[in-house]
């Protein structure tokens, strides 16, 4: 036994004082009721008893009713189908163009908006941006292109079934 062993048999463990303290949750989707008669009582879950929080269960709605709203306005102005209600990853179905929809409440990045206001000049070709994500690793990169709605309008027009 060398010294090293002989002071760590010495040495009595700390005990654990990192405990979690944080409480799962309880429902995976809570079933909202009012307990009593009352309107001035507040809602609370069948299964577990949590209080509901209306600006909470408001916030939520109203960014789904925002990205709804949104889809929809895309499927007019660009053709297509809007078809995100159903849940798979494509939003808006068109007949040749399958779309998943992101929307944003803020100004595009300002790397895109300078980018398109340099080549805005140039109308005889299709401005694109190409965006490049190195991974490493030996990995190939990932490229998007980006092109403005308008401009893809002028060039290739609505994307929906020919009338017959």
């Amino acid at each position: 036994m060398n010294d090293l062993d002989a002071l760590l048999a010495t040495t009595e463990p700390e005990p654990v004082t990192s405990v979690s303290t944080a409480t799962p949750r309880k429902c995976k989707r809570h079933q909202w009721s009012n307990w009593s008669d009352s309107v001035s009582s507040p809602d609370s879950c069948l299964r577990c008893g949590t209080v509901k929080d209306e600006a909470r269960s408001r916030r939520g709605r109203q960014s789904r009713k925002y990205g709804n709203r949104a889809e929809l306005e895309a499927a007019r102005r660009y053709g297509g189908v809007k078809v995100g209600h159903a849940g798979g990853p494509v939003d808006i179905r068109g007949r040749e163009w399958a779309t998943q929809m992101k929307t944003h409440r803020r100004l595009p990045p300002k790397e895109w908006r300078d980018a398109f206001a340099k080549m805005e000049a140039s109308t005889d070709r299709m401005p694109r941006l190409l965006l490049r994500f190195v991974v490493g690793g030996g990995q190939p990169p990932l490229d998007y292109f980006v092109i403005p709605g308008p401009v893809w309008l002028d060039w290739f027009g609505k994307d929906q079934e020919d009338a017959a």
